[in-house]
């Protein structure tokens, strides 16, 4: 892994890919509302813009510059987002709710770019998280599912990558 990893939200759902990137030995930061559980953490709630902005400041003045960076954010109809990619200076993977593969919103992949838009550092990444058919009928994935996955989208470097499925979209829980 390079320099300086900073993953947003990785106390939840994220958490396993937290664990896995301290392991290969970089300078992990963590940010979220309990990230201060995390010997890197920077707790702060990425809706309020100048919280966020003062923790992302106090990671990259502990760590350096940040060159890989992992977000998952609930809404990117905020600051955070575009707050964040404007510090990458590398690879951001943005991790995405289903809804962004809806087939009745086929722009929401690209609204969701857009935080990069004019950014020649930052190398966005989007990671659409899907949802798994099992028998008769479907369920979410597992935090496991989403960390493993996300994991292996960083490792790969794809542009897009997407864990589980989406489609059928009529085939979601």
């Amino acid at each position: 892994m390079p320099g300086h990893v900073l993953v947003v939200g990785g106390t939840g759902m994220l958490s396993g890919l937290v664990e896995a990137l301290a392991g290969d030995g970089g300078r992990l930061s963590l940010l979220s509302r309990h990230a201060s559980q995390h010997p890197d953490g920077f707790d702060c709630d990425y809706h309020d813009e100048a919280g966020f902005r003062a923790a992302l400041e106090a990671a990259v003045l502990r760590h350096g510059p940040i060159d890989l960076a992992v977000a998952w954010f609930h809404t990117l109809k905020i600051a955070a987002p575009r707050v964040l990619a404007q510090q990458v200076r590398g690879r951001m993977f943005q991790v995405l709710g289903s809804a962004t593969a809806d087939p009745a919103h086929p722009h929401r992949l690209a609204s969701a770019a857009a935080v990069a838009d004019g950014l020649v550092d930052c190398r966005l990444r989007q990671v659409v998280l899907g949802f798994q058919v099992v028998g008769d009928g479907s369920r979410w994935l597992t935090n496991d599912e989403i960390s493993a996955g996300v994991l292996e989208a960083v490792r790969s470097d794809r542009l897009l990558s997407v864990i589980g499925q989406v489609e059928p979209w009529s085939a979601r829980p």
